[in-house]
């Protein structure tokens, strides 16, 4: 009895521990009504940004990479329940199968549009799930609201991986992230446990969370979220074992390049954007990569000092995650295209700065969040936050101005034509062609009959 005494005596002080890391999210002051008012307004708004800037509305009429080649062609092809278990590039991707299986019942010429409204809508919620989470950790509403908003316009995220379903899974994981960290009364809303499972299955990199839902589950209430992120992580995490994955290249992994290009493509990318590193780095060599380090120590430093035991978890914890997903996946992606001597320097392969990109600013709102409210502390805080403020919008401004990832290809309407044109020849497929150059997928004509 001593010893089971001692053990829950141990289990109550870390459960105690862990409460105080993870606090939970204040109720809303505002009425009920205009709170869910808000949200749509906030909720259409994000879908639009992502659908009306240039590069957005040019993908309105075109469809990117697997999106028509792996996931449309497959939903076109193959049975339901074969499609959503079936991996691809060695893991699941269920939310992108999904949309591709809701596109694949529209007519044909409607695919881009369908693509890109249903990669436009989870990012939303994925930054909605981000503010609502985020109350716990952080109290300024600007900051939250601002770190929230970077899921939708930050640039590293507007030009390859905006409004296809493909590279969804970047921002996925950053908001399975914050839900595993979203401690509300009485619960989590049961619709995020329903996001978090999806998206769990979507994601290679969400066993990487697995230690943060562990540690939710020091709480006695409020369980089914980690739990069910865990029987989903597991899921994912067999399949990753198991199923094919054809690597890009074979190039052995360099650690300096490695290294180089982690810097040059998350702070400094997360400042200007990936292709104002193509213009700042050939000419201006390592100093952006140590002025950029300077923007996010300092509130970093504010953060572990100001911020308490939560914020420092926070800190720790987005640094960590920042570094640790950016290192997995240029290593085990790597090949000679990645280094920084290449031309274009980091827009190769753009998507891996998204998430690492948003985890360091995770770690940056601490800071920008938690001086102390003193008179000369506030005034550094304001400074602070319209420095961040000023230098993001910028970068969001210049990368709309530069239309960094504007489609200008073949549209979709016209290689549906082509293809209809190729089956009413006598062939017995149709070829369709789609973005990027080269890309094409054939469809057997009797699928086009239907």
């Amino acid at each position: 009895m001593v010893v089971g005494e001692g053990a829950a005596a141990v289990w109550d002080r870390w459960r105690v521990a862990v409460e105080r890391l993870l606090p939970e999210a204040p109720r809303s002051d505002l009425p009920r009504g205009r709170l869910a008012f808000g949200f749509v307004v906030a909720f259409l708004g994000a879908v639009g940004f992502q659908l009306l800037m240039p590069a957005g509305w040019s993908r309105l009429q075109r469809v990117w990479a697997e999106d028509g080649a792996r996931f449309l062609l497959d939903g076109i092809t193959q049975p339901f329940a074969t499609n959503l278990v079936s991996p691809y590039g060695g893991y699941l991707h269920t939310i992108p199968r999904l949309a591709a299986e809701l596109v694949s019942v529209l007519p044909l010429e409607w695919a881009a549009t369908g693509f890109a409204v249903l990669a436009a809508v989870p990012r939303a919620l994925v930054a909605l799930v981000v503010f609502a989470a985020s109350a716990g950790h952080l109290r300024s509403l600007p900051v939250r609201f601002a770190h929230a908003a970077l899921v939708v316009v930050l640039p590293v995220g507007n030009s390859e991986p905006l409004d296809n379903v493909t590279n969804l899974h970047w921002f996925l994981l950053y908001g399975v992230f914050w839900a595993l960290l979203w401690r509300r009364e009485p619960r989590v809303p049961v619709a995020v446990v329903v996001f978090v499972v999806l998206a769990t299955l979507s994601s290679p990199l969400v066993v990487l969370l697995i230690p943060v839902a562990l540690l939710r589950l020091a709480l006695r209430r409020d369980l089914a979220l980690p739990v069910a992120f865990l029987g989903a992580a597991a899921v994912q995490a067999v399949v990753m074992v198991f199923a094919e994955r054809n690597p890009y290249s074979h190039d052995p992994v360099d650690p300096v390049q490695v290294v180089l290009a982690a810097l040059l493509r998350v702070p400094v990318a997360a400042f200007t954007g990936s292709e104002q590193v193509e213009r700042y780095y050939p000419a201006l060599g390592n100093a952006p990569v140590l002025v950029t380090l300077v923007l996010v120590c300092l509130p970093v430093l504010a953060g572990l000092r100001w911020g308490g035991r939560p914020g420092r978890l926070l800190v720790a914890l987005g640094l960590g995650y920042s570094v640790l997903v950016i290192v997995v996946t240029l290593t085990t992606n790597w090949g000679q295209q990645l280094q920084v001597q290449q031309p274009g320097v980091v827009l190769a392969a753009q998507r891996y700065s998204i998430a690492p990109c948003l985890f360091l600013f995770a770690a940056v709102a601490v800071g920008l969040d938690a001086v102390p409210r003193e008179t000369w502390a506030r005034l550094a805080l304001k400074t602070g936050q319209v420095v961040f403020a000023l230098v993001v919008f910028w970068s969001v401004v210049q990368h709309v101005h530069a239309r960094g990832g504007v489609l200008e290809g073949l549209p979709w309407g016209d290689s549906v034509a082509r293809a209809r044109e190729q089956c009413a020849a006598g062939g017995s497929v149709g070829r369709f062609e789609h973005e990027p150059d080269r890309w094409f997928f054939h469809v057997p004509c009797a699928y086009l009959a239907r």
